[in-house]
């Protein structure tokens, strides 16, 4: 049944695809174009659409904050997570019942922390702050990196830390000389991971920030489409230069991805 599973993978391709390739397409066209032929191919390419979403707006900005917010969090969810993830290699009380606690939010719709994280954040003095906005993102993708650091932690043979104990090392020098060490695929896996999430989430974004010195790239799109002024190819443009990071990491990171979620199902 080959032709089953050609079908299958062709469809699959053709939806993820062609809404990206006719996104790629309009931004090309002129306003009315678009709406004349919304799926011709443009008369007259518009290439001059991409430098003017750089002159109508300050777009290596918002790919600063874009890039700041995704970094720190990602830093201070993989600090909170692999820290986490090294205590359950161990065996104590009511183990598995933190480690419900830890991963819990991931069963929760994050519709659901919006207005405990505005109050939180705005009782921090934190609004309209890109680090406001990390700290967030941290803690919605915690139990994210929780599961994949830990899952990973769990391959390592518990034989190696009691050698570690017998050559007299610490419980902490056992973490940073033996233990991270052999993480590191799984530690790169879930930052590659949180990374991509930080840099696509529009909610958080939107809601803790409302200065244009702290717009990311996400929340900056929808300002090219406004009651009295809506130009779509400007969207387009400036969608096809928000998403290309991501593409770009898919691309050359995707054998470290896939290694390091596969690297521990055989011990």
């Amino acid at each position: 049944m080959k032709w089953i599973k050609w079908f299958v993978l062709t469809a699959f391709t053709c939806i993820t695809v062609v809404p990206l390739l006719w996104l790629l397409m309009a931004s090309f066209k002129t306003n009315k174009e678009l709406f004349r032929d919304p799926f011709g191919l443009p008369t007259e390419w518009m290439y001059d659409n991409y430098a003017s979403v750089f002159d109508s707006h300050p777009i290596p900005l918002y790919f600063y904050n874009s890039v700041f917010v995704a970094v720190i969090s990602t830093v201070i969810a993989l600090i909170v997570s692999t820290l986490a993830s090294y205590i359950f290699i161990y065996h104590f009380k009511w183990k598995n019942q933190w480690l419900l606690l830890l991963t819990f939010g991931i069963l929760i719709p994050t519709n659901a922390f919006m207005v405990p994280y505005y109050f939180i954040v705005d009782w921090l003095g934190l609004y309209d702050t890109l680090f406001g906005v990390a700290l967030v993102y941290a803690g919605v993708s915690l139990p994210l990196s929780v599961i994949i650091i830990k899952t990973y932690m769990d391959t390592i043979p518990y034989e190696i830390v009691e050698a570690s104990f017998i050559d007299g090392a610490s419980i902490h020098k056992t973490f940073s000389r033996v233990i991270l060490p052999i993480s590191y695929p799984g530690i790169v896996t879930a930052s590659i991971f949180l990374m991509i999430t930080a840099w696509n989430e529009l909610l958080f974004a939107n809601l803790l920030t409302q200065s244009e010195t702290t717009r990311t790239l996400q929340v900056a799109i929808r300002f090219f489409l406004s009651t009295f002024n809506a130009n779509y190819p400007y969207a387009f443009a400036a969608m096809i230069i928000a998403i290309l990071p991501t593409i770009l990491v898919y691309t050359f990171l995707s054998e470290k991805i896939i290694g390091g979620l596969t690297a521990g199902a055989v011990k």
